[in-house]
């Protein structure tokens, strides 16, 4: 936490303004690691003003020995089940929880999720948002004919997630498709998405508001033109 006391100690905002801006951690791991992380942000909020939240990346390759749990319906629920078992003490501020969700293609991959969110809602769902979507794996960019990977990889052999505008239209997929399924039942409408993939101009912003984004991320676009590209992309509209 030390991290976002800092980002937060080095803020030029106004502090009512800054106040209000919340912080996303995102984690990964086992369940039981993730509720640890859990855990040690409650503890952390009660000295923090700015609302924490935290992002579990569901879509995360990188857990040894499983595959990116929100592509199985038992792991999803682990978490959720172990998640909605915490509680918050009176008088503490809750840490919101999030789920990062990967590229899905079909629809039972979208019930998978739904189903698993429906089981944990007893009485209510620990979730308050999802981050659709992350990188699409297993893609490829060659530099020639010849087989070169024009980027590289840990193995060397360029292959990795696709983000970008490549990605923008199975992103807003994903949005739309995810925020009509949880709109059919009244334990899940409140969950609110945040919607990433291919966002760099205010069209592609205007286009994830359109399918259901209550918030907009940009990452690609950021990497490669700095902040100026929010003003790019906001520009007169302030929605």
């Amino acid at each position: 936490m030390a991290i976002v006391e800092k980002v937060i100690a080095d803020s030029i905002l106004p502090h009512g303004q800054l106040s209000k801006k919340p912080c996303i951690i995102s984690v990964t791991g086992s369940a039981e690691a993730v509720k640890e992380c859990y855990r040690k942000m409650q503890v952390a909020q009660s000295t923090i003003d700015n609302p924490l939240c935290m992002e579990i990346n569901l879509s995360c390759p990188n857990i040894p020995n499983k595959p990116p749990p929100a592509y199985s319906g038992s792991s999803l629920a682990e978490y959720l089940q172990i998640l909605a078992r915490e509680e918050t003490k009176p008088g503490q501020k809750r840490v919101a929880i999030g789920i990062k969700t990967p590229p899905y293609t079909y629809f039972d991959q979208f019930k998978t999720l739904v189903d698993a969110l429906l089981a944990s809602s007893n009485p209510k769902c620990p979730v308050d948002f999802i981050t659709a979507t992350n990188t699409l794996g297993s893609c490829l960019v060659l530099s020639d004919t010849e087989g070169s990977p024009a980027l590289n990889s840990a193995s060397g052999a360029g292959i990795g997630g696709m983000a970008g505008a490549p990605l923008h239209p199975l992103a807003l997929g994903n949005v739309k498709t995810i925020r009509e399924m949880l709109d059919r039942y009244p334990e899940l409408r409140d969950i609110d998405i945040i919607g990433i993939g291919g966002v760099s101009d205010q069209p592609g912003f205007k286009r994830m508001r359109a399918v259901g984004a209550k918030v907009v991320g940009v990452g690609t676009a950021l990497g490669r033109e700095g902040v100026a590209v929010f003003g790019k992309i906001l520009g007169s509209s302030k929605n």
